[in-house]
């Protein structure tokens, strides 16, 4: 998962915040947990900022890209929450479009916060000079969200579902079995 969203970084980079890693940390979070998004979270970035194609490593920005990613994750992993019978609640896509525009926001007011500190701008023209910015990345990431979301929820339930949801009987059983 780590791989598929420093990948998702870089796919779409010609487009500025125009990215599919916010939402592989949000799946990874979603459907394995918070503690395996928030070791993705940290090589993604960590390899994302030392290789970054928009500029030099800057740790106080990173660190506020760090914040905000790991916003998403907390999101991501309470929405993957099993119900009261066990089973995961799945989301509706208008619900994951609203989800992934909310989580947006605040990503872009943290890294806002961040860009403003870092250079002694005034907060509020950190926001004015990234708003045509952070309209591409809320919507953007609104319709990915609502799209891929699903999609790889799907894919990857359906090809690991024998190797990570298993209970430890269940698989000594099976391995057991193949004997």
């Amino acid at each position: 998962m780590t791989a598929l969203a420093l990948v998702g970084n870089y796919a779409l980079v010609a487009v500025p915040n125009l990215e599919l890693g916010s939402t592989v940390l949000f799946v990874t979070a979603y459907i394995f947990g918070a503690h395996m998004a928030i070791w993705s979270t940290l090589i993604m970035s960590l390899l994302f900022g030392i290789i970054n194609p928009w500029g030099a490593f800057i740790p106080q920005i990173w660190i506020s890209q760090v914040i905000g990613w790991f916003y998403i994750v907390t999101v991501g992993s309470i929405m993957g929450r099993s119900g009261s019978n066990g089973k995961r609640l799945e989301p509706r896509k208008w619900e994951l479009a609203i989800t992934g525009a909310f989580v947006t926001f605040i990503f872009e007011q943290v890294t806002n916060l961040g860009y403003s500190a870092t250079f002694g701008v005034p907060f509020f023209l950190s926001v004015a000079a990234a708003l045509p910015f952070t309209l591409i990345h809320i919507v953007s990431n609104a319709v990915i969200f609502s799209q891929v979301v699903p999609m790889l929820d799907s894919a990857l339930s359906r090809q690991l579902k024998d190797l990570i949801w298993s209970t430890d009987s269940e698989v000594k059983v099976q391995m057991l079995e193949s004997v």
